[in-house]
């Protein structure tokens, strides 16, 4: 698959079971879009793909289910050639365009969907992208006290507290030697 004028790949990343399809990821930073093109068995008589701009889609992650991305299309497209699976009547007589309105993407890793995730966070609007289960950032160490802080300062800075007023203990008892 080839990026368009203005684009870039942004993510290349592999289908998790059988790594026979590719999902290409592309940013137009320009125009502020973001296009995605899926390609099943690449290379095959049985070859099929897809794209569609992620403008008018529903992106959904969650941290519970690592690898695991689901799209869900547009409600109407003016190019037929976006979010629809072309194939062959049964009679193989006409192309026929199936319309994909929802779409679960199993990524290899879970480093691969968020790969995807945050390339489509760049790009599209917030309220396109939900995110469920996210981590929250680490816990912080409670803040200590004034008061305590300025004991310990004190404790370090002032020789008073120093370690060489410090009380000495008398070595433990020996025993006299046979004679």
């Amino acid at each position: 698959m080839a990026a368009r004028p203005g684009e870039e790949n942004v993510a290349t990343l592999h289908h998790r079971f059988d790594k026979g399809s590719y999902v290409y990821l592309f940013e137009n930073a320009n125009e502020r879009r973001c296009r995605i093109e899926i390609a099943n068995q690449p290379g095959t008589d049985d070859q099929d793909a897809f794209e569609g701009y992620l403008d008018q889609t529903h992106v959904r992650y969650s941290y519970k289910q690592q690898c695991t991305v689901t799209l869900t299309g547009p409600e109407a497209v003016a190019d037929q050639n976006e979010w629809h699976l072309p194939t062959f009547d049964p009679q193989n007589q006409n192309k026929y365009h199936y319309k994909l309105h929802s779409l679960d993407i199993y990524f290899w890793t879970q480093a691969d969907a968020l790969q995807f995730v945050n390339g489509v966070r760049r790009v599209v609007p917030p309220s396109h992208v939900e995110v469920l289960d996210e981590p929250g950032p680490p816990p912080q160490p409670a803040p200590m006290s004034s008061v305590v802080q300025q004991l310990e300062n004190v404790a370090i800075s002032d020789p008073q507290y120093g370690s060489a007023n410090a009380p000495s203990f008398a070595p433990p008892p020996t025993v006299p030697a046979p004679p």
